[in-house]
């Protein structure tokens, strides 16, 4: 058994049972093991939860650095991989932040630290593109680009909490259009308004 078949257990039961009921005993069951042959990968439901969240770090930060060397034009690496992350939260029923909130909730620095530290790398990806997009004349020079990383990564955040929230009753997809739109104007150089 390896640890990543572990974290997709553990991502199975949050999807399903929501972040609180992610125990061992419940993962191990998802996976049709014993507790005791978690027990030898993990120390505790913590451990868990921190390979949870470097997953997520990889999976977000590895997109953005994928399409970053792949070419395009900054600010569509930049949709196409905010447009990619919404498409895969919301195939997971934004298992990302809510692994987020159940750090929150625990209390544990350590894991907050870790979780704190995968969104700084986040919104440190989104950064470069901004910069580069501005070398680049597609990104206004008057744009912060550490301000706007923030506001995009946090927009992003609140969108998929709001999500989850309302029971996921709207398309997150469609909604991040609307969103994107906005984002754009605010920050792309004359004649780069339009995706």
């Amino acid at each position: 058994m390896r640890r990543t078949q572990i974290a997709d257990a553990a991502r199975a039961v949050v999807v399903k049972c929501g972040s609180e009921h992610v125990t061992v005993r419940v993962i191990a069951r998802e996976i049709g093991v014993s507790e005791g042959a978690l027990y030898r990968h993990f120390k505790s439901k913590h451990d868990i939860l921190s390979l949870m969240v470097e997953r997520v770090e990889e999976d977000l930060v590895k997109d953005i650095e994928e399409r970053s060397v792949g070419g395009g034009a900054p600010l569509e690496v930049l949709e196409s991989s905010l447009r990619n992350h919404v498409s895969a939260i919301q195939q997971r029923r934004g298992v990302s932040f809510q692994v987020v909130a159940e750090i929150i909730s625990l209390g544990d620095k350590r894991l907050s630290k870790q979780a704190s530290q995968a969104l700084d790398a986040y919104t440190s990806r989104i950064r470069t593109i901004l910069l580069l997009g501005a070398k680049a004349g597609q990104i206004r020079a008057s744009v912060d680009a550490d301000t706007a990383a923030i506001l995009i990564a946090a927009t992003l955040q609140g969108l998929v909490s709001r999500w989850a929230l309302s029971g996921y009753a709207f398309d997150l997809e469609q909604e991040f259009d609307s969103v994107w739109s906005i984002l754009r104007t605010a920050v792309a150089s004359e004649g780069n308004h339009e995706s």
